[in-house]
């Protein structure tokens, strides 16, 4: 006997759903009301489990079924077979003598039996035959009770082991359950969303197995969000001329900081020749800034007021290795800067590789980091830096807006030391901290 389980949203779509795979004649043996299990049960709908029967064919009950089946057919047609001989026994010879001579010997055997002969064969074969008959249904009943009560028990078993089963998948999706919430709490205890994090663990619960342990959910979910990071994309040579590299953001987040380490690394490790531009002409400061690490690095700068400029700039120094390019810092909701960033991104169309970097604090509210993301996502593709990682103890919001925007990791800043402060974002280091880690 086979017994299956089907869940559904009411116990008439889960036999549907037996029937399909099992066929028409399953028989329900038992439905309950199945809650939703999981941090997340609240937001579930309750559903249906029912457990269906369908009987297994025994090949040797069936042979010996058709062999029954053979000897009444048997017995049916040696009734026949008698009936047949009797009427032909009964029937007139056409030798007139034989006629009377049998008519003799027929007459007294009627007397002497008080029957025809013909009759006694008929009536002896079917004596048989009914004998037979009565000792075949004997054995057929036999056998259905015994078949039925085999039937019982192994029914009773398998409702026993599906108990057993479900108590102890039960317990161990309790202590799956608990490690999950603790997860979850430390996701979101480090600003990871809800949203992210329930994403997260919604991949997680599929791979749910009865032998699982709780290191391997853990690593699972380690490698998880590192794949979610993906592979940082950091600044990578021109195939000719030089490259020119866009910093943008929004006021207050260390973009100026940021390009002198950038520039500081490129010149003084990997001894590049390296010049500085700023589009910055509403902040003094900045532009001074700047051109005080120009002299340190004794790296050409130059201020640009206008896009025009910047094809004539870039002619002077195609030879070299990088242009750093400071931008603008302004509100997202500024569309005059926003639009006069836009001219000095494209400038370089058709003339020279570029690429953009967008720099972000990894203090702003995830709120705030959507609207800036998404204000320059119809400017033009970008990746992306994280400043000031040293002034929080929570990273959630670099897996947040990796997850929101798709946009490449790059570096990450963690203090205003230049050389130093920079490197590379590592998402290893960044998902141990997520999950609890030092």
């Amino acid at each position: 006997m086979i017994l299956k389980k089907y869940t559904a949203d009411t116990t008439e779509k889960a036999l549907d759903l037996a029937k399909k795979e099992l066929g028409e004649d399953v028989i329900l043996m038992h439905s309950k009301n199945v809650k939703p299990s999981g941090i997340f049960s609240i937001f579930r709908k309750a559903k249906i489990e029912v457990t269906v029967a369908k009987e297994e064919y025994d090949d040797k009950a069936e042979a010996k079924a058709k062999a029954m089946e053979a000897d009444i057919r048997e017995g049916i047609a040696s009734i026949d077979r008698a009936r047949q001989k009797a009427e032909s026994a009964a029937a007139p010879e056409k030798d007139t003598q034989g006629a009377a001579a049998d008519s003799e010997n027929y007459a007294g055997r009627n007397i002497r039996f008080g029957m025809p002969e013909n009759e006694i064969i008929y009536t002896e074969e079917k004596k048989n035959v009914e004998s037979r008959l009565d000792n075949i249904q004997s054995l057929l009943e036999q056998k259905l009770s015994k078949d039925s009560q085999l039937r019982e028990e192994e029914q009773r078993r398998a409702e026993e082991a599906l108990r057993e089963r479900e108590d102890a998948n039960n317990a161990k999706r309790s202590k799956f359950d608990e490690f999950l919430k603790l997860i979850y709490k430390m996701l979101v205890d480090n600003e990871v969303t809800e949203t992210v994090a329930n994403q997260m663990l919604d991949e997680i619960e599929p791979n749910f197995s009865d032998d699982i342990r709780i290191e391997h959910i853990l690593a699972d979910i380690y490698q998880k969000i590192i794949l979610k990071f993906g592979k940082s994309e950091c600044i990578e040579p021109s195939t000719g001329g030089a490259k020119v590299i866009f910093l943008v953001g929004p006021t207050g987040v260390g973009k100026t900081t940021t390009l002198a380490k950038i520039a500081a690394n490129l010149k003084l490790v990997k001894h590049k020749r390296v010049a500085m531009f700023t589009t910055d002409t509403y902040r003094i400061s900045a532009a001074e800034q700047l051109r005080t690490y120009s002299t340190i690095l004794d790296a050409p700068f130059q201020i640009v007021y206008k896009a025009e400029e910047m094809v004539d700039f870039y002619k002077e120094y195609k030879d070299y290795d990088y242009i750093l390019v400071d931008t603008i810092g302004h509100s997202h909701h500024n569309e005059e800067l926003k639009e006069l960033t836009n001219t000095f991104l494209h400038a370089f169309e058709g003339i020279a590789e570029s690429e953009i970097y967008l720099v972000l604090s990894a203090t702003t509210k995830y709120r705030d980091l959507v609207a800036i993301a998404n204000s320059y996502n119809d400017i033009t593709p970008y990746r992306l830096i994280f400043t000031k990682l040293d002034e929080t103890d929570a990273q959630g919001n670099l897996l947040n807006l990796r997850m929101h925007t798709h946009a490449p990791m790059s570096y990450v800043t963690n203090g205003q030391n230049v050389p130093g402060d920079i490197s590379v974002f590592d998402a290893q280091e960044t998902v141990k901290k997520l999950l609890g880690g030092h």
